[in-house]
């Protein structure tokens, strides 16, 4: 049985009322602020790195070194693993403070000043004013009710501290590493590494930046940082933000925590996708390469009466009857009707696609709560506050 919005809101609200409420913060808390993405922060960094060996001194500034990164991500081939990998190395193992020095200054590229130094921390309202989700996310966490706070803990998978900095006189503490948790204040529990922007943090070994440092942390069951998940994620009502759940290791204990006797609830905030049809040069190409397609099938010896140069529909049993429903919903074009056709077939498939992945989260045990834009994001964080 799916669980509705307002149900999963009213869910949530209980949760603050009882101070059970756990948050997982993602890259996407951060971005309104002027933080890289994950991708963008490793291409950037490599970028960053290679400048200063052989590029013959050019050194872009932060706003272009993440343009150049984000066209080489749309571009590139490689694998992020093995580009985060290619970095580590470039530093070594002699290298591993200045790797974090280069880490804490791309990541608050956006706050340097002209000599490239973070010369100090924003003020709250300067983060808040900003940051349209952070703000609300911060509300949610400094939010008490009878000497007793809404937010029980927070996971954060983001190396920043934008979060406590906003947060501001509101007793937290920021958790990286084994150690005793003060009961009276709020912990954030930076699992994948805290490098803050100024001040101490993480040792540079303990910043899982690499795939083999992810594998390390999942084969250790036993690690500070799965035992704080996993204690999270049965033990409390959990809301996901900014996340889109590519973290490996989390699915694996959101996997096994699903499956044990517990009454687990998770939920996520996920923007639907837009569904957009492709332009009309989109379906074109897409004729062109079937039609080249159609072309090697004849000369591998392949024998269809059915595929024709301008059929795009098969027409089997039982198919013909459904063809009108198969075109597109939306208003059709002027151009052939292969274009129809095809955009018809994206539409289908990406309504399958967004049920299937409704389908995986709830086997992870997952709710997902849709949103349109990311504007709703503050509003709806509010409505769970209130």
């Amino acid at each position: 049985m799916s669980t509705s919005r307002q149900e999963a809101i009213a869910t949530l609200r209980t949760a603050c009322e009882h101070g059970n409420l756990t948050l997982y913060l993602g890259a996407g808390v951060s971005v309104d602020n002027g933080l890289p993405t994950w991708e963008q922060l490793v291409l950037a960094m490599y970028f960053s790195a290679i400048s200063k060996q052989s590029l013959g001194g050019w050194r872009p500034f932060p706003n272009y070194l993440f343009a150049i990164a984000e066209w080489h991500l749309e571009n590139s081939r490689e694998p992020l693993e093995i580009t985060a990998r290619k970095l580590r190395n470039l530093y070594g193992e002699e290298g591993q403070a200045s790797f974090r020095d280069s880490l804490r200054s791309t990541l608050y590229g956006g706050f340097l000043d002209p000599n490239g130094d973070i010369s100090g921390a924003p003020s709250p309202d300067q983060l808040l004013s900003a940051s349209p989700t952070l703000a609300a996310v911060t509300a949610l966490c400094s939010q008490t009710r009878a000497s007793q706070r809404a937010v029980k803990s927070v996971i954060t998978y983001n190396y920043d501290n934008l979060l406590e900095l906003a947060l501001g006189s509101y007793p937290h503490q920021s958790v990286f590493g084994e150690g005793a948790v003060k009961p009276e204040i709020m912990p954030v529990y930076h699992v994948h590494g805290f490098v803050p922007m100024t001040g101490q943090g993480s040792l540079p070994d303990d910043i899982v930046f690499t795939e083999d440092q992810y594998h390390r942390a999942a084969r250790d069951p036993y690690s500070w940082s799965n035992l704080v998940q996993i204690r999270s994620m049965a033990g409390s009502i959990g809301l996901m933000i900014g996340l889109s759940l590519t973290d490996r290791n989390m699915r694996r204990l959101l996997d096994a925590v699903s499956k044990a006797p517990l009454e687990s609830q998770q939920f996520i905030l996920l923007q639907r996708p837009k569904g957009e049809p492709p332009p009309d040069e989109d379906l074109d190409q897409i004729h062109q390469k079937a039609i080249k397609y159609l072309d090697r099938f004849k000369r591998s010896g392949i024998k269809s009466a059915e595929m024709q140069t301008d059929a795009v529909m098969t027409a089997g049993p039982g198919i013909k009857a459904d063809y009108p429903t198969l075109r597109r919903s939306r208003p059709g074009t002027k151009g052939p009707l292969y274009q129809e056709e095809i955009a018809g077939i994206i539409e289908q498939v990406e309504r399958l696609d967004a049920e299937q992945q409704t389908a995986v989260l709830t086997q992870l045990g997952v709710t997902p709560i849709w949103y349109d834009e990311h504007d709703e994001v503050g509003p709806l964080l509010d409505e769970i506050r209130t």
